[in-house]
């Protein structure tokens, strides 16, 4: 196992934290250090929330603009990149979350079977675990479906598609344990681009390079010793200087290291 603990518990963030930057993989989950998070993801998480309470019945639809405008200011508090804020970015992602729930349309073609579930399952051998957005069934087909609701814009999702699906596979080994059956469909719910959903047929081969991914990822991680984890990036991206929780304690997060 290398460096990690034998009673090691994975999940998708971690695959691709690794698969990302091994360093800041090191940083985060061996050595342990504090997180820090950012903008998009307190905007997530928010909106997130949200479409689960009101999935459970504890709010209402005309409960949700008056939530979302009440909370964001308390919720969505770390700053985002400076140049997007000059060119009025803040004001157009709050802007989005709140037309997103001004017309919100309920998954009114939806049934919703779970919603925010999170599970635990052997992933090639080792303990796995993560949260399934939601879980439908469609009301005219029955076709069955894992939904994710993602804060990406359409061009950042279509640019990162394939590993946006590739969670959505992984996901439905839970789907089929849980369920008995594997979903027909995967789906995305881009709450910035007005609630459009992005969808994929669900393949067994599609599942199984998905499966040979993780294993891949997992081994590589279990096989890396000291020296192997203390490399980071050669130059900071926008990844390492706004996104990466480990920015804090890497140079590359540091806006003093660019040049060297």
């Amino acid at each position: 196992m290398g460096l990690l603990k034998d009673n090691h518990v994975y999940s998708y963030s971690q695959l691709t934290s690794f698969d990302e930057c091994p360093y800041g993989f090191y940083l985060q989950r061996i050595e342990g250090l504090p997180q820090k998070s950012n903008g998009f993801a307190e905007q997530g998480s928010l909106i997130h929330d949200l479409i689960d309470r009101w999935a459970k019945g504890e709010l209402k639809k005309e409960d949700l603009v008056p939530e979302y405008i009440r909370r964001y200011p308390e919720e969505v508090v770390t700053q985002f990149p400076r140049l997007l804020a000059a060119k009025g970015y803040v004001e157009k992602t709050y802007d989005a979350g709140l037309r997103y729930f001004e017309t919100f349309d309920e998954f009114a073609d939806l049934h919703i079977i779970g919603t925010e579930t999170k599970f635990r399952i052997e992933l090639c051998g080792r303990p796995f675990v993560g949260i399934v957005d939601m879980v439908a069934e469609d009301k005219n087909t029955g076709e069955l479906i894992i939904l994710d609701h993602k804060s990406k814009s359409l061009r950042s999702f279509q640019k990162s598609e394939d590993e946006m699906y590739r969670q959505q596979l992984i996901y439905a080994q839970y789907v089929h344990e849980q369920y008995d059956r594997w979903p027909d469909l995967m789906m995305f719910n881009l709450f910035k681009e007005d609630g459009l959903r992005m969808s994929r047929p669900f393949t067994m081969d599609d599942y199984q390079a998905a499966m040979s991914w993780a294993d891949n990822i997992m081994n590589k991680i279990e096989s890396y010793e000291m020296l192997d984890w203390l490399s980071e990036k050669p130059e900071p991206d926008f990844f390492c200087q706004n996104l990466c929780n480990m920015r804090d304690h890497c140079r590359n997060g540091q806006p003093v290291w660019r040049k060297r």
